[in-house]
């Protein structure tokens, strides 16, 4: 059956004096401000006001309509604008029992969020185009998601009339169902509504259109390494009675796929929309959840109304790889952030007491005679033969002196060894 006409819709229209009224003005008490004649807010044809239910019980609000036709280029001729929108949208937009229905594009089911792993430099998939833009495949799909912006923007400029919403559906991917536009496409204004459907478990399982005015662009996540654009929703949720903040937010690891160099304008993404965090008792306590979409594909989000503004964003930090501990011995530790991570060698063994080491050789001098001996170190037994008699090497800074040594003992059958005969030599030339 045949969705019955109700006539064209006009939101402004300017009066005899040149002030111009929206759709409210009609229902003012006791009489609407405006002189008549009225004319079209977008081409000057005459029109007339008609209050709600004055005489179309179908009727549900007050509304302008036209007396005479259109301009060709009238912001507010709705047939004609539908026309247009048909005509340019390559096949994804067909008229059917009365409305403007979108096509809507098939989409995998890619996960819900996170990070994609992309393909190792210098790599190209077949059919693709190496990052540098849409696959020829995705063309057709490109071309849905721009449909389902010029339908928005009708939307816009009809100030969202319900009425002229009910023009427009979408039909599901698998081809099997019309969904209301209303609850295909949701704005800032009832993002709130999709998102407590989540809330609640209540939500088909099918990709959508969310739209919405940018507030915030940027590059996100520990090592700025993927982009967000964002924008916090006219209303909240309510997990449990509470309201919670809701923002709505559309990421990505390709900054250019969701145009996040400009916080200007609109942005439309279409995909399937998850809460973050989805631990509902965490949102409720920190007081915000997210409506969040992870765009797998460039053809899913379209800007607009952008006013040529750009933000800088931070370069992606590259954190070097840690190398890999050889098999069998211990993970070396890394080393400094504002040092390259290498291999350090592994600490050497306990070393040997200071006074088990030789010293180095010196010149040998003759005694001079001195006062009464000091001791000044220890003394060595002899035993087998003993090594030619080296001065002792004065101590690290980093070790604690030595004890003084008691005088040399007897050695072997009575003889004294040469170690203590050299030691004895030096400490008279001390003194």
């Amino acid at each position: 059956m045949a969705k019955k006409q109700r006539g064209v819709r006009i939101p402004w229209v300017t009066d005899a004096l040149g002030n111009e009224y929206d759709r409210s003005e009609i229902d003012r008490q006791p009489h609407p401000r405006y002189v008549m004649p009225l004319k079209c807010g977008g081409c000057g044809t005459r029109v007339s006001a008609r209050h709600g239910n004055a005489d179309d019980p179908d009727g549900r609000t007050s509304h302008y309509f036209r007396l005479d036709p259109h301009t060709p280029t009238c912001t507010y001729d709705l047939d004609q604008r539908g026309k247009q929108l048909t005509g340019g949208s390559a096949g994804t937009v067909v008229r059917r029992a009365g409305q403007w229905r979108l096509i809507c594009p098939p989409l995998d089911h890619l996960g819900t969020g996170g990070h994609t792993k992309r393909p190792p430099a210098g790599t190209v998939r077949p059919g693709s185009t190496g990052g540098a833009g849409p696959r020829a495949t995705s063309k057709q799909a490109g071309r849905a998601i721009a449909s389902a912006r010029r339908i928005v923007q009708i939307l816009q400029d009809f100030d969202q009339d319900p009425e002229v919403a009910e023009e427009f559906a979408a039909v599901a991917p698998d081809g099997t169902r019309n969904i209301p536009w209303t609850q295909f496409c949701r704005g800032r204004a009832d993002a709130d509504q999709l998102a407590q459907a989540l809330v609640d478990g209540t939500a088909d399982t099918i990709p959508r259109a969310v739209w919405g005015p940018v507030s915030t662009a940027d590059a996100v996540g520990r090592d700025r390494d993927s982009y967000v654009v964002m924008y916090v929703a006219r209303n909240p949720v309510h997990i449990e009675d509470r309201p919670v903040r809701l923002r709505v937010a559309v990421r990505c690891d390709r900054p250019d796929w969701i145009g996040a160099t400009t916080r200007s304008g609109q942005v439309l993404a279409y995909g399937y929309w998850k809460l973050f965090p989805d631990d509902l008792a965490r949102a409720q306590s920190q007081g915000w959840i997210e409506l969040q979409l992870w765009v797998k594909q460039p053809w899913q989000v379209t800007r607009w109304d952008t006013d040529g503004s750009t933000v800088d964003l931070p370069k992606p930090v590259v954190r070097p790889r840690q190398p890999k501990p050889a098999p069998g011995r211990a993970a070396i530790s890394p080393a400094p952030s504002s040092t390259r991570d290498v291999p350090q060698p592994e600490p050497p063994a306990t070393p040997p007491p200071a006074a088990l080491t030789p010293p180095p050789p010196q010149e040998r001098q003759e005694p001079v005679p001195s006062g009464p001996e000091t001791p000044a170190g220890p003394t060595e037994e002899s035993g087998p033969p003993a090594e030619p008699p080296r001065p002792s090497r004065p101590p690290l800074p980093s070790t604690p002196p030595l004890p003084p040594f008691p005088p040399p003992g007897p050695g072997e059958g009575g003889r004294r060894s040469a170690l203590g005969r050299w030691l004895r030599n030096v400490r008279r030339r001390r003194n």
